[in-house]
């Protein structure tokens, strides 16, 4: 076959970048200075290639890295009774506004009310989680 060499990635290695860095992402998502370039560097692979293997899987590594970090945040909240802003700098936010901002959207509520439905043991409706289902399915 002559012409464009063969893509030496190809699908199966992309799928192993996304999965590598995924486990990273998990591994390390308390890390604020966490970036593309520091996961590229990480795994030995280009910023673009990295790219192109969660475009792949459907999502991008800041919604994933963004969706690691609700999920836990979530969990925190749920779980125990440490305090909003010392959840947020866990979780990789610098300032506990940003963090409840981002909260807020993903989850659908702020911070407190989803720590206050926890303590009284009701459900949660999950509006951002549909990155996470994503993530896991992908």
């Amino acid at each position: 076959m002559e012409g464009r060499p063969r893509d030496k990635g190809g699908p199966r290695r992309r799928r192993a970048v996304f999965e590598d860095a995924l486990a990273l992402i998990q591994q390390t998502y308390d890390d604020q200075g966490l970036t593309v370039d520091s996961l590229s560097k990480e795994l030995f692979v280009s910023r673009r290639q990295l790219q192109r293997a969660f475009t792949e899987a459907g999502t991008s590594v800041q919604e994933s890295l963004h969706a690691v970090r609700m999920e836990r945040a979530g969990e925190l909240l749920q779980d125990t009774s440490v305090p909003v802003a010392e959840i947020a700098r866990s979780v990789g936010y610098r300032h506990s506004a940003q963090f409840a901002k981002a909260f807020r959207r993903y989850h659908g509520v702020p911070p407190s009310h989803w720590r206050r439905r926890a303590e009284e043991g009701q459900g949660f409706a999950k509006a951002g989680s549909a990155t996470a289902t994503r993530l896991s399915a992908a």
